[in-house]
């Protein structure tokens, strides 16, 4: 049978209780709320104080994925006071082999605090001691190895309220602490999969420069370029992912181009421009179905477009061209004005700036080349060329 705990909450508005009464649902707890008290449980400011801070730690060991020690010794200090019998809490250790006292309160005898003990025998290795025995009440009554919260209970016995309560507490921490494994994995996985996504973004790029149709370490440079500058364009978190994925990605929809057009010493003529300038929709097509590159794939496909609408491959203007490509679009053209072609030399950094601040308006965004004057300005070493 669960066991019932009353609380009062005094001088707290109603979005703090709101939002306390929150926290202990999602863990576990189920509410049931009242109206005012007719007396108060406690008065006076260090009273409410004390009462706030036990709050704070019960909200704290029931949300938090691993919550201080010094919260879980306070925790089981109020469990003593609503108790009235010492507890303390055994968590696994050595991949779930091995039972420790993480933490106890007041009255747990010293032999139990530095007990180790097989998990898959709860209670079997603690002996009674300074006249209190064990009463072990498993924090998942389906997996022992979970943890355990154990009580010393008297010669008399426990009352009557407390193995109910006792095992309301050890469920609702057996429930925190599932829950912070879930997240856990959850983030785990996520990781894998955001380093898998990564690992197979960096290999397209290595299969562009293998074919020969990329020079060698543009994609790298002009990836690390972009996200200097998203940053100094105010992104952060997922869009500078989204950026530097897209920027690794931008020119891989020549893979789908035939070697005949790559590779032809010819002017282009208009059918091949045509197909030339569909790399960017056969980029966007190919990813489209990845989900985790679905921010990514503005670069690739927007790339192209100009901020006077004169561009590839929708005619995009302003600011309805993603902020991503508008800032790829200016670090692309930097390296390649920086690196020599066949058909032309290098230009000096002096040079390929002036010709972006001339071009601000028509080609790209004022504001991102105004960014990037700014950033080169002040660490010249962008301007370095080491290829």
């Amino acid at each position: 049978m669960a066991g019932r705990i009353v609380l009062t909450l005094q001088d707290a508005s109603p979005v703090e209780q709101a939002e306390f009464f929150r926290a202990l649902k999602e863990a576990g707890f189920n509410i049931e709320s009242g109206g005012p008290a007719d007396k108060p449980a406690a008065s006076g400011a260090a009273s409410m104080k004390e009462t706030t801070r036990a709050l704070q730690v019960l909200a704290r060991v029931l949300t938090l994925a691993d919550p201080a020690a010094e919260d879980l010794s306070a925790f089981l200090g109020t469990a003593f006071e609503m108790t009235g019998v010492p507890v303390a809490l055994f968590l696994p250790e050595q991949e779930k082999a091995l039972l420790t006292c993480k933490a106890a309160g007041a009255g747990i005898p010293s032999a139990w605090k530095s007990a180790r003990f097989p998990a898959d025998s709860p209670g079997a290795f603690l002996d009674p001691a300074d006249g209190i025995s064990p009463m072990s009440i498993p924090l998942d009554e389906n997996d022992l190895s979970s943890g355990l919260l154990v009580a010393g209970i008297g010669e008399g016995g426990p009352g009557k309220e407390v193995p109910a309560l006792l095992e309301t507490l050890a469920r609702s921490l057996g429930e925190a602490r599932s829950r912070a494994e879930r997240i856990r994995t959850l983030d785990r996985d996520a990781c894998l999969l955001d380093s898998s996504v990564d690992a197979m973004v960096e290999s397209c790029t290595r299969l562009l420069e293998l074919r020969g149709q990329e020079t060698e370490g543009h994609g790298d440079r002009v990836t690390a370029l972009a996200v200097r500058l998203g940053e100094r364009m105010g992104l952060s978190g997922r869009e500078l992912v989204d950026l530097r994925r897209g920027a690794l990605l931008h020119d891989i929809g020549k893979l789908t181009l035939p070697d005949s057009l790559l590779q032809k010493t010819d002017s282009l003529t208009e059918d091949d421009w045509k197909i030339m300038r569909s790399h960017t929709v056969r980029a966007h097509e190919a990813f489209m179905a990845v989900r985790a590159l679905q921010g990514a794939l503005d670069v690739p496909l927007r790339h192209h477009e100009r901020f006077d609408g004169s561009g590839y491959p929708d005619g995009l203007k302003g600011k309805a061209i993603p902020l991503s490509a508008r800032i790829f679009a200016v670090v692309d053209v930097w390296d390649s004005l920086l690196s020599d072609r066949s058909y032309r030399r290098s230009w000096t950094p002096e040079k390929a700036l002036d010709h972006l601040q001339r071009t601000s308006g028509i080609q790209f965004d004022p504001d991102v080349v105004s960014a990037f004057a700014s950033l080169v300005k002040e660490e010249p070493s962008l301007s370095a060329r080491p290829f």
